[in-house]
């Protein structure tokens, strides 16, 4: 698992950015504020991990 990971990472981020891309889109969609907390803290973990910076934008891109 850990040698296909650093085989494909790049492929993974992108698929990683895909999900929150699509989870936030449909977070906007919804008119409950749950989902909108879950995705909060899926971001928080992402950042904990040096995955993305604290506004949601992943590590590369300009905030």
């Amino acid at each position: 698992m850990i040698k296909f990971v650093t085989e494909h990472y790049d492929e993974c981020l992108q698929i990683l950015g895909a999900v929150v891309a699509l989870a936030t889109l449909i977070v906007k969609l919804t008119p409950t504020q749950k989902d909108d907390n879950f995705l909060a803290k899926f971001i928080k973990v992402l950042s904990a991990l040096s995955l993305c910076n604290d506004d949601g934008s992943f590590i590369g891109k300009a905030k």
